[in-house]
């Protein structure tokens, strides 16, 4: 059996982590959210949820698209 040369050995060692690293990558998205759906997102959020004036962070069009509500969280409030 001929000698490995220093280049096969580095070639082997890289798909061998390069093979590791992909088995691994799924398990990180069995991971919880770091932020709840409803979990206000700065001060400014709960100081609308106290005055009933939160906006919700996403709107669904007709087709059923989630689409994020910019409009209505960046407007001032009249008040």
């Amino acid at each position: 059996m001929p000698k490995q040369t220093t280049k096969s050995k580095r070639a082997r060692q890289a798909i061998i982590l390069t093979a590791a690293v992909c088995a691994l990558l799924p398990l990180q998205a069995c991971q919880k959210t770091l932020l709840k759906k409803d979990d206000p997102r700065s001060p400014f959020d709960r100081y609308n949820l106290t005055r009933a004036q939160h906006a919700p962070p996403f709107l669904e069009d007709e087709f059923g698209r989630r689409t994020p509500n910019l409009r209505d969280r960046l407007v001032k409030s009249d008040e």
